[in-house]
């Protein structure tokens, strides 16, 4: 009977934790709305919307109005900040738009610069549509391909709501959404990107929500080219070690035109270890008619790899030290063994040995 009971109040309770946590996502999913939304609006002949991106194609140095509407859900007026700025790329791969400062050597021309105004407050009514003109201008300067960035909307000078994530940690969420822009000048060609990687270094890489050690490589789009999706797989080997081995995959890369980004793969439970190893990184577009390799050789020096293994909780395995001190340990008492064996059997054999006779010399 008592049996019976706790298999039933253990079902009954998993069955009420299932209610309560698939409350608590509904609950956090409505929250992840931020209650409004920003869509493209219908602008100049000059500007196509493709996607929910703008895609102007129009002659250096000509005007072309561009039209951003902002959705207000709440039940209250609420204010809204719009920044046009310039794109880059964020570690995960994909093109950002949220940055008002954003640097690279190959960056030639800032579309931020290109639109005025650039930096916008808007109060929205209640359950209304704002809808914001924007001067874009072409840039004078010739260049080829395309100049990417992104008009970013966020509320401004709101509270973050907070929710609760599953292992009790408070989670401060802050939504902003944002708009691509792409800028072709009409008698300029198009351009195909450029990858390379500038660097590679030791990193606490993420894994499975937990930091681990691995490396960050420092990729690098030089040319006004983009691809909008493509996969990727990073292969790393060690030159003195034929069987280390370790790959990182991942689909719908998207580089931005003049920019960089850190790509980033795990060593996943490995423990990093000081040594001379190469990086081949291969990028392919999703159809499989463009593809790209990158090849980059690298040090991890042992300061390194202790430092990183230390902030990854790895401990240091001195098995090698223990079975090498086992190993002199018997070989010391082995020695001693064989040094005392001897010795005893020399001073047994003296003193079994009978006394010869003394001979008297002859005078």
């Amino acid at each position: 009977m008592k049996r019976v009971s706790k298999r039933t109040l253990f079902v009954f309770f998993a069955i009420f934790g299932l209610i309560i946590s698939s409350f608590a996502t509904i609950q956090t999913a409505q929250a992840a709305s931020g209650e409004y939304s920003i869509k493209p609006e219908a602008s100049a002949d000059e500007v196509n919307i493709d996607n929910g991106t703008y895609v102007i194609d129009g002659d250096p140095g000509q005007k072309v109005q561009v039209k951003i509407g902002v959705i207000n859900k709440a039940g209250k007026t609420r204010r809204f900040v719009i920044n046009a700025n310039t794109a880059y790329t964020t570690n995960s791969g994909q093109p950002g738009y949220d940055r008002t400062k954003v640097k690279d050597p190959n960056l030639k021309i800032q579309t931020r610069d290109a639109i005025a105004p650039n930096h916008i407050i808007a109060t929205v009514d209640p359950g209304k549509e704002l809808i914001i003109p924007v001067t874009l201008t072409i840039p004078k300067k010739s260049f080829k391909g395309y100049i990417m960035g992104g008009f970013n909307v966020k509320p401004y000078k709101e509270k973050a709501k907070g929710t609760v994530s599953a292992n009790g940690t408070l989670i401060k969420n802050k939504f902003s959404y944002s708009i691509p822009i792409q800028i072709h000048q009409k008698s300029s060609e198009n351009q195909d990107p450029k990858y390379a990687i500038n660097v590679v270094k030791p990193a606490l890489v993420p894994d499975s929500s937990k930091q681990r050690v691995g490396v960050k490589a420092n990729v690098r789009n030089s040319k006004n080219g983009f691809i909008a999706s493509m996969d990727s797989k990073a292969t790393v080997t060690k030159k003195d070690d034929k069987s280390f081995k370790i790959t990182e995959s991942h689909s719908g890369q998207s580089i931005a035109p003049t920019s960089n980004y850190d790509y980033s793969i795990s060593w996943g439970k490995k423990p990093m270890k000081a040594g001379n190893y190469h990086l081949k990184l291969v990028y392919k577009t999703s159809d499989n008619i463009k593809g790209w390799t990158l090849n980059k050789d690298f040090t991890i020096t042992n300061a390194q790899a202790a430092k990183y293994n230390k902030l990854a909780g790895i401990k240091p395995n001195y098995m090698w030290l223990y079975i090498l001190l086992g190993i002199l340990l018997l070989a010391i008492i082995l020695g001693l063994g064989i040094y005392l064996g001897k010795r005893n059997n020399n001073k047994n054999n003296d003193g079994n040995t009978p006394n010869k006779p003394t001979r008297r010399r002859r005078r």
